[in-house]
């Protein structure tokens, strides 16, 4: 870690002495005391051109920044290992909420430089004329233009040349503000990439250098990926495999019972999910209102959820009476409802934390669970007709027997 933060005061060391003539703002961000994150902006007004150069330790699998002060309509600029190891490739993106950003090739984009040396990625580029994009704009005469950055967690490398390279959820973000009018320039200039002269204390961001004074305090989100794991993997058990499974042992086996034990047992599962999407929710700006659509289904599931649980109840209580009511109708036709949002709901979760590479396998899983479920439904609907038609004829001869019976005691 000392040689990559070494090498990056270096590097922009270097760029300042060549560069000093012209403007520039900065942003640092340090994590535990180690220079995490490194952003130097110059914005030329001739062609409204954005230039930048950013810097992180390579332990991170990406790293961005962004503009604008939260990742709705905010146009991003992500950086990743390329497929040789030793570069890094840019992928100019649009994000329209809390989701994986998307790449956009209505960004114009230049790669000046790119390098992975001594445990830190660096990257400088041109976007050219990128004060405004099709989700919003950059108020180049403002003193505190809102940005954001990211990094990705450690321990996924990516290896790719592709700018559509899917990745995972950040694990640390932070907003911060850069002084425009001091980063402009204008003609045939290249700006000033100077280095930030403060030291920003630990999990702290600090703007310094020639631009205006910007900190806050950077989000971790590296716990949200246990998070993460333990919502999906208990939310996909409960809709792909507990609450079906309730069906087949009441359709296939008989057992109220063994259903309501599945089933309740589902539900303890829905719960420790809700738990962890709530706790998820409120650890990211963006999601704390509670407005992406995997967000809303899951509300409305839970809510949903509570009223089936409770028209089983009361049609058990009816049907032992010998009632017969539309309730049990409603229960089985919102059960089904119920099972295809839940299952539905899982890859707009797999969109929201940027994992949306696993969809595929999620797909199959699905197919062949449900395939299996469907032929076992089939199976013991032919069963039981076929069980219900023999006792129909076993009924049916014991009356005629009787009839018989009745005749020659009359004769």
């Amino acid at each position: 870690m000392m040689f990559s933060v070494l090498y990056q005061t270096l590097f922009f060391a270097f760029f300042s002495v060549a560069f000093a003539a012209n403007g520039s703002s900065t942003y640092t961000y340090q994590n535990q005391g180690s220079q995490a994150f490194s952003l130097a902006l110059g914005l030329n007004t001739t062609g409204n051109d954005l230039h930048f150069n950013m810097t992180a330790p390579s332990t991170y699998s990406w790293f961005a920044f962004g503009v604008g002060s939260q990742m709705k309509n905010s146009m991003m600029f992500i950086g990743y290992p390329s497929s040789n190891g030793t570069g890094v490739t840019l992928s100019p993106r649009l994000a329209t909420g809390h989701q994986q950003p998307q790449y956009s090739s209505d960004l114009n984009v230049e790669v000046v430089s790119s390098s992975i040396t001594n445990g830190a990625y660096q990257l400088m580029a041109i976007c050219k004329n990128c004060t405004t994009w099709s989700l919003g704009t950059m108020d180049t005469t403002s003193t505190n233009q809102p940005f954001i950055f990211a990094l990705g967690p450690t321990g996924s490398a990516i290896s790719s040349d592709s700018t559509t390279e899917s990745i995972r959820q950040h694990s640390i973000y932070n907003s911060f503000t850069l002084d425009m009018q001091q980063a402009s320039f204008s003609g045939s200039d290249t700006p000033t990439l100077s280095p930030s002269s403060g030291a920003a204390s630990s999990e702290s961001g600090s703007g310094s250098g020639s631009s205006s004074s910007s900190s806050g305090t950077a989000m971790s989100s590296g716990g949200s990926n246990t998070y993460n794991m333990v919502h999906g993997i208990f939310i996909s058990i409960a809709f792909v495999i507990l609450f079906p499974l309730g069906v087949l042992v009441l359709r296939l086996g008989h057992s109220v019972i063994g259903h309501g034990i599945i089933q309740a047992l589902a539900y303890c599962f829905v719960i420790v999910g809700l738990g962890t999407g709530i706790y998820l929710s409120r650890q990211d700006p963006s999601t704390r209102n509670y407005n992406s659509a995997h967000q809303i289904i899951g509300l409305v599931l839970f809510s949903l959820l509570a009223v089936q649980a409770l028209g089983g109840l009361l049609h058990h209580l009816l049907f032992r009476r010998g009632k017969n009511s539309i309730i049990g109708k409603v229960h089985m036709v919102l059960g089904i409802g119920i099972l295809i949002l839940g299952i539905v709901n899982t890859p707009l979760g797999l969109n929201l934390a940027g994992d949306s590479k696993y969809n595929k396998y999620y797909i199959i899983v699905v197919a062949i669970l449900g395939a299996l479920f469907l032929a076992l439904r089939a199976w013991a609907v032919f069963r039981n007709r076929k069980i219900s038609k023999r006792e129909g004829s076993e009924k049916g001869v014991l009356r005629r027997g009787s009839s018989s019976e009745e005749g020659v005691q009359r004769s």
